[in-house]
């Protein structure tokens, strides 16, 4: 994308990987800010979606990418990873369509990818069965 001029806000809980990744999408011809967010706070997500209207004034593409993948038995009953999977995996994935689908309802155009594992193809491993 950003051999073909593409302008993109990064956004991840880490900041020092987002200052990372900048420098190599302008190298590489493109435009990019970053936006620290935790795709589980519901407010962070949509302050993410309004800083980049802010900063380039239209989004067509979305790209859900955050996921986790917790490694325990079902029998250990870890509830803690559980909520942390959902809260990643399904309702940040939500939450960043909910907040950017009013913009492109209006414009009627935009492209949300959503990015899984190949765990959807796959056997699961006994250790990843909430997963």
């Amino acid at each position: 994308m950003a051999s073909n001029g593409a302008k993109i806000v990064l956004a991840a809980r880490k900041e020092e990987e987002l200052k990372r990744l900048k420098p190599s999408i302008c190298d590489a011809g493109g435009d990019a800010v970053y936006y620290v967010t935790d795709v589980t706070k519901k407010e962070q997500v949509a302050a993410m979606v309004d800083y980049a209207l802010q900063q380039y004034g239209q989004i067509d593409v979305l790209i859900n990418n955050a996921g986790t993948m917790p490694g325990s038995f079902l029998y250990k009953n870890n509830t803690e990873e559980w909520d942390q999977l959902i809260d990643v995996n399904i309702k940040g994935v939500l939450y960043g369509i909910g907040a950017v689908l009013p913009h492109m309802r209006e414009r009627k155009t935009g492209h949300i990818i959503n990015v899984s594992s190949t765990a959807a193809h796959e056997s699961v491993l006994p250790g990843v069965t909430v997963y």
